[in-house]
């Protein structure tokens, strides 16, 4: 069951690194203007690598308590990830970097909820 599995995800590396190529060779402007498959593509330049470090991650963490421990972790990180790429502004102010305070305001805020 693993080397389908196994199979399957390195097919989907293949098409992974396939996308970036296209970024590479035509330019992000030119697959966005495909509207509907450009931000399909566009979504697998950005969170491909990503979904596949978590599915292989997922095929090899299960098993034993602390492969358990390190998925868990890793779903974490993941999801502070996607949060930080979404809402930048909010991390760089909750460090203090580009002299925003919206962080820190923002998680004050969060604190004495």
């Amino acid at each position: 069951m693993k080397t389908i599995i196994y199979f399957i995800l390195s097919v989907l590396v293949i098409v992974y690194v396939a996308v970036l190529c296209m970024f590479n060779i035509l330019g992000e402007t030119a697959i966005m203007a495909w509207d509907t498959w450009g931000k399909i593509l566009k979504g697998i330049a950005d969170y491909g690598g990503l979904a596949l470090v978590f599915l292989y991650a997922l095929v090899n963490f299960f098993g034993s308590p602390l492969k358990i421990v390190f998925f868990v972790l890793l779903t974490l990180v993941i999801i502070i990830y996607i949060l930080t790429c979404t809402i930048p502004s909010f991390f760089q102010g909750l460090f203090g970097i580009g002299g925003g305070k919206e962080g820190a305001e923002a998680l004050a805020q969060w604190i004495n909820f």
